[in-house]
């Protein structure tokens, strides 16, 4: 085996000894990774959004890898848990999250010649992060949690510090389904905390403070999405070019009214359409 996929298995293994450890993930939540044994052209970086968990890429990750491309898929601390109603996910801090993304960076690029990170919703807006801060080849935002569609641009930085500052707080994301939302191996409440946490990271997006940057990000948008602000979110992403990031727009038409296009849990997210687009987003040359 290639010296290089020794060192992400090790890094990967040291990871899987902590998660173990804690009683409270769920085994299918686990960090997931498909690795040959050898380094490939292309590795890719999955990022799941908040309240969800790995489980969330295994459909795509499997089609990734039988390309040929190697996948790690990270889980973000507090996510998994069995416990679905669990309060934990309340102590989330952007810090930890964007440490998560880095560790997986870093055994990306152990694994392919070239590091691809794609995640959806606030995962997205980490691969923006990572865009204006490391040497990946690409980043792939799916519907980037800016900021919610009600508010105009500016103010969602504004209501990211508000959420920091307020005692938090638990809602559903469907109050009509409660606990019964899937996908089964999501939370289906929200910490407000966590969302403030969240739009630390899209703040921090147009400050990198840093040197290195990817080659390219693409913003893929869904037109009909009803939680994001898909002009913010460009307007955002936009800035990138400033430190070196050729940014692309990406809308997807012809999608039903959801955010969440990903989740292969959610019959309407339409994977059917969408993990084809990606592919070849992830796939360009």
């Amino acid at each position: 085996m290639d010296d290089r996929i020794t060192q992400a298995w090790a890094r990967l293994g040291a990871i899987a000894q902590a998660e173990h450890a804690d009683s409270r993930i769920a085994p299918g939540s686990l960090t997931r990774a498909w690795l040959p044994g050898q380094v490939v052209p292309t590795a890719i970086v999955l990022l799941h959004g908040i309240t969800n968990a790995p489980p969330q890429y295994a459909l795509l990750g499997d089609q990734l890898a039988a390309r040929g491309h190697a996948v790690i898929v990270p889980r973000m601390p507090y996510h998994g848990f069995r416990d679905r109603l669990t309060d934990a996910i309340a102590a989330l801090r952007a810090p930890e999250m964007q440490a998560a993304a880095l560790d997986a960076v870093a055994i990306a690029a152990l694994s392919g010649r070239r590091v691809v990170v794609a995640g959806i919703s606030v995962g997205a807006v980490l691969a923006g992060w990572l865009a204006a801060r490391t040497a990946i080849d690409t980043a792939i935002a799916i519907a980037p949690f800016c900021g919610i569609r009600e508010l105009a641009g500016g103010a969602n930085d504004a209501l990211g510090c508000a959420l920091r500052a307020l005692p938090n707080r638990f809602a559903w994301w469907d109050p009509r389904r409660k606990e019964a939302q899937p996908p089964p191996h999501g939370y289906p409440r929200f910490a407000t905390r966590t969302l403030g946490e969240s739009l630390a990271i899209s703040t921090a997006l147009v400050d990198p403070g840093a040197r290195v940057h990817a080659r390219r990000a693409f913003v893929v948008l869904n037109a009909r999405d009803p939680i994001v602000n898909n002009p913010f979110a460009r307007r955002r992403f936009a800035r990138l070019v400033r430190f070196g990031v050729d940014v692309v727009p990406v809308t997807l038409d012809g999608l039903p009214e959801i955010h969440d296009i990903i989740e292969p849990e959610i019959p309407e997210a339409r994977t059917d359409l969408v993990y084809p687009r990606l592919i070849e987003l992830i796939e360009r040359p």
